[in-house]
């Protein structure tokens, strides 16, 4: 992921500052370079969590349902 964000960029970049494309079209490059990488993360932990679930007390881990963790109370 990080080598496609630099190469996008750099050749986004390499565009510009040799006339090749617009100010523009560089804006739009860069955001597709960006959004290429931030929406299959999004995707990826949305759909393939992994299964964690606290041992019961005999080691094994508790059948049923994923509890979220409880809320931590903020620091004053």
């Amino acid at each position: 992921m990080a080598t496609g964000l630099t190469f996008g960029s750099i050749s986004a970049l390499y565009g510009l500052t040799n006339h090749l494309i617009t100010q523009a079209q560089y804006s739009q490059l860069v955001t597709v370079v960006i959004l290429s990488a931030f929406v299959p993360t999004l995707i990826a932990q949305q759909f393939f969590r992994p299964d964690i679930r606290p041992p019961d007390g005999d080691g094994e881990p508790a059948a049923g349902p994923i509890a979220a963790a409880p809320a931590e109370d903020p620091v004053p």
